[in-house]
């Protein structure tokens, strides 16, 4: 960094009390400079300051004169964007294009070796993606439950001391003795002591959602490129990594099927900026001419909507069975059919999982009406699907049962008549 000269001071002809020093030269904002800014001293120091620049004038005046004509350097760049400057931008778009690309190679592979048409290869292709990644996660989240059940009795134990804790508060005063408070208080000490009880033991309630967060990118990357051998243009992934802007609907379509507005599917929904760039997800995408013919029954061509709409009402039908409870109990909680307070205290614990069951309920139903003009190789896809998961957790639930449950004491003891020595008979 270079500095700049300080001006000489101008003076009057008599000796004033205070000395103004001349205003620096302003300077661009990109550069620096150390010089002072110019404000009214006392005389005393403006004296000693005059003195020190007549030295600091003449010691700088050679150097001055030889680059006078030069710019101030300028301010070093930032650290922080030097930093960053080195650091390249992960892109996530190869390894979408590879997983498709993947599914794809999966699906043809399959159908030439088998050699069966494609309307069964899809359903194999379906059950091997089951296989592969459902089936393992469908065991990992039974063996969960099998451990939770095992450790009902402990649980139950819990809430007894905790009950009985809570009774003592009341007793010393330090709870309130009103019915409902006591309630929700015990509720919560109970959701407290099974949150540490799961947490000490692995059972957490969010392993059973993990699972199947896991398995859904495996699912979409399979009808992603289901997908793109039908012809279709864009479709989920391209619409999450690209955004859902500038999709429009025009001419065209998927061998002649129709479109689905807003979801990315079906006739004409180009996007510009996808079609003049290289990137693949959201490129347009010839269909495969044997699935023109490789129906059957009511839908014999897979590259267009089903007729009758009969396979999208099966699927919503089928998620539908899927999503809810198994049990009585699980059904009443999700319908909110029990209105005790025990039961509506037990609500504020697990209300985001309730929330969280119905919307995939709501999405259940929804699923067939918004895809119906989707194309009907999609459809059979996603049947076959969730058909297969419904098999492996009827199966699954068979082969690893869960132990029974042993009902808790009803602090009642039962009195024997037992006789007396001498009356043995």
């Amino acid at each position: 960094m270079r500095t700049l000269p300080l001006p000489r001071p101008r003076t009057t002809g008599q000796t004033p009390s205070r000395l103004h020093l001349s205003a620096p030269p302003r300077l661009s904002r990109s550069y620096v400079s150390l010089q002072p800014v110019a404000r009214t001293v006392p005389f005393p120091l403006a004296h000693h300051r005059h003195h020190h620049h007549h030295h600091y004038h003449h010691y700088h005046h050679h150097h001055n004169n030889n680059n006078n004509n030069r710019r101030p350097t300028p301010a070093p760049p930032s650290r922080t964007r030097t930093a960053l400057s080195h650091h390249r931008s992960f892109s996530i778009l190869p390894v979408i294009e590879f997983s498709v690309a993947a599914s794809q190679t999966l699906l043809t592979t399959l159908h030439t070796a088998t050699g069966t048409p494609w309307y069964l290869t899809i359903p194999l292709f379906a059950a091997a993606i089951g296989l592969v990644a459902r089936l393992p996660t469908t065991v990992y989240t039974r063996r969960l439950a099998v451990r939770r059940e095992r450790l009902a009795p402990l649980s139950a134990a819990w809430a007894a001391r905790s009950r009985a804790d809570l009774d003592a508060r009341v007793a010393r005063g330090e709870a309130p003795r009103d019915r409902d408070a006591w309630v929700a208080e015990a509720v919560r000490a109970t959701a407290r002591a099974r949150r540490d009880m799961e947490r000490r033991w692995g059972v957490q309630a969010w392993k059973n959602w993990a699972p199947a967060l896991a398995v859904f990118p495996v699912w979409l990357a399979g009808i992603e490129g289901l997908r793109r051998m039908c012809g279709g243009p864009r479709g989920l992934l391209g619409s999450l990594v690209f955004g859902w802007k500038g999709v429009r609907e025009g001419s065209g379509g998927v061998a002649g099927g129709e479109g689905v507005q807003g979801l990315g599917y079906g006739s004409g929904v180009v996007d510009p900026t996808a079609l003049a760039t290289a990137q693949d997800t959201a490129t347009w995408y010839a269909a495969d001419s044997s699935m023109i013919t490789g129906g059957c029954l009511w839908f014999p061509d897979l590259t267009v909507a089903d007729p009758y709409h009969i396979l999208p009402f099966a699927l919503s039908a089928i998620l539908v069975i899927n999503t809810l409870p198994k049990s009585q109990a699980g059904l009443r909680a999700l319908f909110g059919l029990d209105k005790t307070p025990e039961a509506i205290a037990a609500y504020q614990e697990i209300k985001w999982r309730l929330r969280l069951q119905r919307g995939l309920l709501i999405v259940a139903l929804a699923a067939g009406p918004l895809t119906m003009n989707l194309p009907a190789a999609l459809h059979l896809y996603w049947v076959s699907s969730a058909t297969m998961t419904l098999a492996q957790t009827a199966i699954i639930s068979r082969a690893i049962p869960l132990p029974r449950q042993v009902p808790p004491a009803k602090g009642q003891d039962t009195f024997l008549m037992l006789p007396t020595r001498g009356n043995t008979r």
